[in-house]
């Protein structure tokens, strides 16, 4: 209520100085009360809080002030009211409110305020649209209305409306005027031409137009469809290559271990007769007494006759290493090695001289290295 009344006072407030309508013209008091009214009813329509027109919902407390609800629980939080039971002191007459269990829900809706404001906002809508026609239709150069030249409002040379003043002292005096009437029934005529030839162009361009959409959805379908090709097959092949290389180090290493294992039982046949002759030195230099010796005699003595029974020359063990060939021809098989070659490559060839005819083997029909890069040289 106190709202209407306040609109209501501007209102007749606003249309009640007689002495201003004289001053000015009616036409002039007119829009400037009409301004007048905006701006009052707009600030009347405008939250304390925020200083900006109502957002709505608008709430109404029980002091019959308005605010946005935004800028109410805002307030609350300011106020360190959190919780539906609080209560708060209205920011424009220190009231103190009562929420009662609901928060801001539980306050009155103004619905009469937000239709004002509805109403507001169109009225402020067809103002502005009614200020840009009025603007158009006057000179910029000198404000005049177009129309008051009634005979002589555009000028042909330079395809514009005019005002009288652009005519008798300005840049257009020395140029062919015509009715602005005129002028708008011979351009009306011919724009309707310029429509008809662009629909033409546009008819004729329409069968392309939807062939080259065609071909865009086309383009991006192909494109989704590849994209799904090479995370499905990419996934695929990064398991199997995965696969490969844990099957390939499982028998390395099982490979491994066993030459190891041989070569190992070798070296501990190899190094008997000395570690035999070390002990039957020992004894015979450091024994402690009679029967430690006799004792320690007939074992090493079994020992002894059992070595003597072998061969007396050493059994130098066969060379048998990884092959580091057949490892690399099973690592790259199918895949076309030219395009992956890490920096670090000249040094494993030039470490591995057996991985150097796998390599141009592998290479063979995938177009060949450079020798001095397959020899582990370049630089």
């Amino acid at each position: 209520e106190s709202l209407a009344v306040s609109i209501v006072t501007c209102l007749t407030w606003l249309y009640s100085a007689p002495v201003l309508e004289a001053w000015w013209g009616r036409a002039a008091w007119e829009r400037q009360a009409a301004a007048d009214a905006m701006e009052a009813l707009g600030a009347v329509l405008s939250c304390p809080v925020c200083m900006e027109l109502f957002s709505p919902p608008v709430l109404l407390l029980s002091c019959s002030h308005n605010f946005c609800k935004q800028c109410l629980e805002l307030i609350l939080v300011c106020q360190n009211c959190t919780h539906g039971n609080g209560q708060f002191c209205c920011p424009v007459c220190r009231k103190v409110i009562y929420l009662r269990g609901r928060g801001t829900n539980g306050l009155q809706r103004n619905i009469l305020a937000e239709n004002i404001l509805e109403k507001f906002k169109e009225e402020l809508e067809m103002l502005h649209t009614k200020e840009q026609n009025q603007l158009a239709q006057t000179c910029e150069k000198h404000g005049e209305s177009l129309p008051n030249l009634p005979d002589y409002s555009m000028c042909l040379s330079d395809e514009e409306p005019i005002c009288g003043i652009c005519k008798l002292f300005g840049d257009h005096k020395s140029h062919p005027v015509a009715k602005i009437s005129d002028a708008y029934a011979e351009r009306k005529v011919s724009f309707a031409k310029d429509i008809q030839l662009v629909l033409q162009k546009s008819e004729s361009a329409a069968q392309a137009v939807q062939d080259t959409k065609k071909l865009i959805r086309e383009l991006s379908t192909s494109a989704a469809d590849t994209l799904a090709m090479i995370a499905t097959i990419g996934d695929s092949l990064l398991r199997a290559t995965k696969c490969r290389i844990a099957t390939l180090k499982r028998q390395l290493e099982s490979e491994h271990s066993s030459k190891l294992e041989k070569l190992q039982l070798v070296a501990r046949e190899l190094e008997a007769p000395q570690q035999l002759y070390q002990q039957m030195t020992m004894l015979l230099q450091h024994h402690a007494d009679t029967v430690q010796f006799l004792h320690e005699h007939k074992r090493l003595k079994r020992e002894m006759v059992r070595l003597m029974e072998g061969s007396m020359s050493p059994q130098i063990p066969i060379k048998d290493t990884i092959s580091i060939r057949r490892y690399f021809e099973e690592l790259i098989r199918g895949i076309d090695i030219t395009a992956f070659v890490p920096p670090e490559t000249d040094q494993v060839l030039a470490n591995a001289a057996g991985l150097r005819e796998a390599w141009q083997a592998g290479c063979a029909t995938q177009g060949r290295l450079s020798q001095q890069h397959v020899l582990g040289t370049g630089k």
